[in-house]
């Protein structure tokens, strides 16, 4: 392995390890932000190493066909090092920033669209809502109305009704019961 292919395995790894200490504090953030139960906080922090790990192994495939050596976990260490030591407070007062931003533009879409498209839809809705109760209390009040004229001019006449009914309705009973007795007389014979 040439003196470059070495150079450059170190320098990469070194940027193996300050991206593996941003993606450290980027974890930590995330999970000091949230409240998750244990059992899930040991899940995502397995899935963070192995992460790492596969992306140090991806690197050096790519760099040297991975070949470990000492060296590389030397250069790891000191990158991560100098990531804590010169990035790490301004990276997380950035990433901090880039969440607050997140969240108020999120807040300010929500209430964007909340008063621009859900309000309207509403608004029309409850105009529609009043239109059509309006209507039907109208078409209502007018019905009725109409029905008590009609009572008013047909009411000598519905007790008359009410009598050719009941003589009906007693002449239908009758002609039920003797068809009955009729149906009954010759099942008998």
């Amino acid at each position: 392995m040439s003196i470059a292919v070495q150079i450059q395995t170190v320098a990469f790894m070194a940027f193996c390890g300050m991206l593996m200490g941003m993606g450290f504090d980027t974890y930590h953030v995330f999970k000091g932000k949230g409240r998750f139960p244990k059992w899930l906080v040991f899940i995502t922090d397995l899935i963070f190493w192995a992460f790492s790990i596969w992306l140090v192994f991806f690197v050096l495939v790519k760099i040297n066909d991975g070949i470990v050596r000492y060296p590389i976990f030397i250069s790891i260490m000191v990158g991560a090092w100098t990531y804590f030591l010169l990035g790490s407070k301004k990276y997380i007062k950035l990433l901090l920033s880039v969440i607050r931003f997140s969240k108020w533009l999120y807040r300010t879409g929500v209430w964007l669209i909340n008063t621009m498209v859900v309000r309207p839809i509403l608004l029309l809705y409850k105009l529609v809502w009043m239109l059509i109760s309006f209507l039907i209390s109208v078409i209502l009040t007018i019905l009725n109305f109409i029905w008590k004229i009609i009572s008013f001019f047909f009411a000598p006449f519905i007790k008359w009704g009410q009598k050719i009914g009941r003589k009906f309705s007693k002449r239908l009973r009758g002609i039920w019961t003797s068809a009955k007795k009729w149906f009954q007389w010759k099942k008998r014979q």
